[in-house]
C-alpha cells in the first residue's frame, strides 16, 4: 500500500511540474523594453514621438521625446496588455496622455486618451532593444 501511495504522489508531482513548465509562457509578461517610434492621433493631427522604455517585471518607466521636449512615462504590462501614462504641457497646464494597447512582438496598437479632449488610435514600432 505504501508503494502505491509513493507512486501516486510522484506521478502527481511530475504532472504538476509538467503543467507549471508548459503553462508558464501563457502567464509571461510581454517584453516592452526598448526604443519605439510612436504615432498617435490628436485634434491637431498625428503626433510622432520616440519612446524609450525600461521594464522591471510588470512595471514600465522611461521617457517620450520629440522636438517639443522630453517627458517622463510610467506604466504597466499585464500579459500582452500595456498601459503607459505621461504628461506634456498644453495651453499652460499639463495634459495627461494614456496609451492603452496590445503588444505583439515589435508592434503596439491601441488607443491614446488625451486627458478630457478625447481619444484616438495609437501605434508603435520597436526600433531598438
Amino acid at each position: 500500500m505504501r508503494d502505491h501511495h509513493t507512486r501516486t504522489t510522484r506521478r502527481a508531482a511530475s504532472l504538476l511540474a509538467l503543467l507549471l513548465v508548459t503553462a508558464s509562457p501563457v502567464f509571461a509578461q510581454a517584453d516592452v523594453a526598448g526604443e519605439w517610434a510612436v504615432t498617435f492621433a490628436t485634434p491637431g493631427g498625428p503626433q510622432d514621438f520616440t519612446m524609450f522604455v525600461v521594464q522591471e517585471g510588470a512595471r514600465l518607466s522611461g521617457r517620450m521625446t520629440s522636438d517639443v521636449g522630453e517627458f517622463r512615462l510610467t506604466g504597466t504590462v499585464d500579459g500582452n496588455r500595456v498601459k503607459i501614462v505621461w504628461s506634456l504641457p498644453d495651453s499652460g497646464k499639463m495634459l495627461e496622455i494614456t496609451f492603452t494597447a496590445t503588444i505583439d512582438g515589435d508592434s503596439i496598437t491601441g488607443t491614446a486618451r488625451l486627458g478630457n479632449l478625447g481619444e484616438g488610435p495609437m501605434s508603435a514600432e520597436r526600433t531598438a532593444r
